[in-house]
């Protein structure tokens, strides 16, 4: 993140803060503000109970809490990411085929990666995750579908990455349609 960004969201923090507390401070003070009909605003919050208010200090936590979240929202804090390595082993008698090979974390906070493998050559697909999470990673391949039922046949290796965030998978291809 570039420092004019920092700058431009530390100061709309700061101005969703002064609202949010000023629009409490009001609430708190109780300050009743009668409007050009001569009625009062009372609010009744659940576990709170009910009070008297004027809609001045209700929009202006409404208006603090908008801003803090949006830059943190489209900012987003990220968690840091690691590199999780599939080192992935395709064996298939026609070694001019190259199928399409998926590598995908779980529980699912990553992209999934697809690739192309050729037979008998290891290729390392990565998938990024978050540093704090522990995963199970799935490699997988469709082998054969169906053209009737369009159920599909997969070569899947399913297992927990080693110390060095690497896991190993060799997925065995059939020579040629299944019956």
């Amino acid at each position: 993140m570039d420092l004019s960004s920092l700058i431009l969201i530390v100061g709309v923090l700061i101005i969703a803060l002064v609202a949010v507390l000023g629009g409490v401070l009001a609430l708190l003070k109780q300050k009743v503000v009668v409007d050009e009909s001569g009625h009062v605003t009372e609010i009744e919050i659940p576990l709170i109970g009910r009070f008297r208010s004027n809609y001045p200090s209700i929009v202006a936590v409404a208006i603090g809490a908008v801003l803090a979240y949006s830059p943190l929202y489209v900012n987003g804090i990220k968690p840091d990411l690691v590199p999780i390595t599939a080192k992935v082993l395709v064996r298939h008698p026609n070694a001019q085929m190259k199928p399409t090979v998926i590598v995908g974390a779980i529980p699912k906070n990553s992209r999934a990666e697809e690739a192309q493998v050729a037979p008998s050559q290891w290729k390392d697909i990565k998938v990024y995750v978050e540093k704090t999470k522990s995963y199970g990673v799935i490699v997988y391949t469709p082998t054969f579908i169906d053209p009737t039922t369009g159920s599909t046949t997969l070569a899947a290796v399913y297992g927990t990455p080693d110390e060095n965030n690497v896991i190993e998978a060799e997925l065995e291809l059939f020579g040629g349609q299944r019956e």
